[in-house]
């Protein structure tokens, strides 16, 4: 018994110092990655009439310009709807595509989950030449080219989560439900579907996140008259920089902030 209270104490200190050292490793990368968005949350509040740090004064001012501003909100309101429909389109191909490759082996699966994958390894300007040069060609531009386009990139989130989701379910669930008479679309609806609701949901809020703040292939795909935040914040970044870019880049970080943070509660809420 002594023994076992000694090992035991060893291992808890065992845990205890590996999970230091990896906070220790990774709290500078925490700041690499997080430090210029901290860095723009300040220059929003600022009275200089230019973008500049550091800082000086505080005022809501450039929020106020920004909610007044015809072009912004009209940006605001065009990102999101491509970011939900992107999100729909995502969730339609990539939910299927998920659940065939998490809940069975077959031939081939590898080949597919790497197909499946492309759209994060080709550069995306790549990408977005491909897609203009195809989308123009089918007068394919603007909304639906946009929404088309963000949702094949967002498709590899929601295959990766739903697939993850679909592993850790208990196989015999479906086949319990087949052997008390359930049709399989009720399976599918009330056993399947279920279970890897958190997965899919994960993948269609990283789904949503890259669409709402791509900028390279929405370059590509937007006109004057239709832009989103990104692209209305690069032709802002070019004309000339006040602190509203500032300000639109701090409401997309929070925006994103919040919607990983759901998706994190979620998942811990769900386990």
């Amino acid at each position: 018994m002594a023994g076992d209270d000694f090992g035991s104490t060893i291992r808890g200190r065992g845990e205890r110092w590996a999970r230091r050292g990896m906070s220790a490793l990774l709290a500078p990368i925490m700041v690499v990655l997080l430090a210029p968005s901290f860095v723009v949350i300040p220059m929003s509040f600022s009275k200089s009439l230019v973008l500049s740090w550091p800082p000086q004064g505080f005022t809501l001012a450039w929020y106020a310009k920004l909610l007044a501003s015809d072009e912004w909100v009209a940006s605001a309101e065009n990102s999101f709807e491509v970011a939900l429909a992107a999100t729909m389109i995502a969730l339609l191909l990539g939910v299927p595509a998920g659940l065939a490759l998490g809940l069975r082996d077959w031939r081939g699966k590898q080949l597919v989950l790497a197909l499946a994958m492309v759209p994060l390894v080709v550069p995306t300007i790549v990408m977005a030449i491909g897609m203009y040069k195809v989308y123009a060609t089918i007068g394919l531009i603007d909304f639906w080219g946009l929404a088309v386009a963000h949702a094949m990139i967002g498709v590899p989130f929601v295959v990766v989560t739903t697939m993850s989701a679909a592993r850790q379910m208990n196989p015999l669930l479906p086949l319990a439900a087949r052997s008390l008479g359930a049709r399989p679309f009720s399976v599918f609806l009330h056993v399947v579907l279920p279970g890897v609701a958190i997965g899919a949901l994960s993948g269609a809020v990283f789904a949503f996140v890259t669409s709402w703040d791509e900028v390279v292939i929405a370059n590509f795909l937007t006109t004057p008259t239709f832009q989103t935040i990104p692209v209305q914040m690069w032709s802002q970044l070019t004309q000339g920089v006040d602190p509203t870019v500032a300000a639109m880049a701090t409401s997309l970080f929070a925006v994103t902030m919040s919607l990983m943070i759901a998706s994190i509660w979620l998942r811990r809420g769900r386990a």
